[in-house]
């Protein structure tokens, strides 16, 4: 079963905020889940302004929220935390309230190209055991706008990760509403490859055996209800970089997909997809870590400093 908790929301002022909104309350159209906007002080930033700072965070999350129903018709509670570690705040926030995904905006990459090491955004993405939708710099035309997540793209690697961020999808009370693109990039030759590509000895036994593994899962997805589903295969070594061509090809407005856990459960790796799509992304990027996938089974309850109405 899905979480039946809320939508969890940072927010800090910035542009980004508005953005992401936008997309949570696609989401929460989709699944029916409340929003819960929430912002953190850094404890140690403030000193004597604590208090008014704690007052003017409470004040734009009270519009915000209200805003939410009044023009979204998306129910939204807010809560004001205090702590000295913004992301250990938010993500234990989640946890408590059994949230079905963290929704956030991401700033743009440094001059490397690269997310910054060590941002909020980053470190919510692979330290949380919640979903996490990362909204990027390339979504900015979605802020202010009410949108709705109509085909989403999921990377298929034949993996049981992949397949349950399908199945994620697949339990929304309104998954059958969306049309569901599944794609694998076929590696041109064997070897090990990262999340989005299915490594074979021959081209086209690979592509045969993809195609029939797309197939199964895409009539196990049928028979939980999805009514549209594509199925793609194509050949290529750079897996982000197809996958971003295919956002345009099959004109999506999300991607759902994996990513890999490696050295512990608090560290992600990567790679060379899961990060440069998130980088270079024009739609949302829905992320389910290894330990997302288990978030179901924690169950931890009594948030504090909340104001829900």
């Amino acid at each position: 079963m899905a979480s039946t908790g809320p939508i969890v929301v940072p927010l800090d002022g910035s542009e980004k905020d508005a953005r992401a909104l936008a997309v949570a309350q696609a989401l929460a159209r989709l699944s029916g889940a409340p929003l819960h906007l929430v912002h953190v002080l850094d404890e140690s930033a403030h000193g004597d302004q604590r208090h008014s700072a704690r007052e003017d965070a409470e004040r734009r999350l009270a519009e915000s929220a209200a805003s939410q129903a009044a023009d979204a018709g998306v129910d939204a509670g807010w809560a004001v935390l205090t702590a000295e570690d913004v992301v250990d705040a938010v993500i234990r926030h989640a946890t408590e309230r059994d949230a079905l995904a963290v929704v956030m905006g991401t700033r743009a990459p440094n001059v490397a190209g690269r997310l910054v090491a060590g941002s909020v955004a980053d470190r919510v993405m692979r330290e949380s055991p919640r979903p996490v939708v990362l909204v990027p710099p390339g979504t900015a035309y979605l802020a202010g706008n009410r949108i709705r997540f109509g085909r989403v793209l999921v990377p298929y690697d034949g993996s049981a990760l992949a397949e349950q961020t399908l199945d994620f999808l697949l339990q929304l009370p309104h998954a059958n509403t969306l049309e569901y693109v599944l794609l694998t990039v076929v590696a041109p030759a064997a070897g090990s490859w990262p999340l989005g590509v299915v490594p074979g000895e021959g081209a086209s036994g690979e592509r045969r055996t993809a195609e029939r593994r797309l197939e199964e899962v895409a009539a196990r997805a049928r028979a939980h209800g999805a009514t549209a589903i594509e199925t793609h295969v194509v050949d290529g070594a750079d897996p982000a970089a197809i996958i971003a061509q295919a956002v345009r090809e099959f004109l999506v407005e999300m991607i759902a997909m994996s990513t890999r856990g490696a050295g512990g459960l608090r560290r992600l790796v990567l790679g060379s997809v899961a990060e440069a799509v998130v980088r270079a992304s024009e739609v949302p990027v829905l992320l389910l870590t290894p330990a997302a996938h288990a978030w179901r089974s924690r169950t931890v309850r009594g948030p504090e400093d909340d104001h829900d109405g």
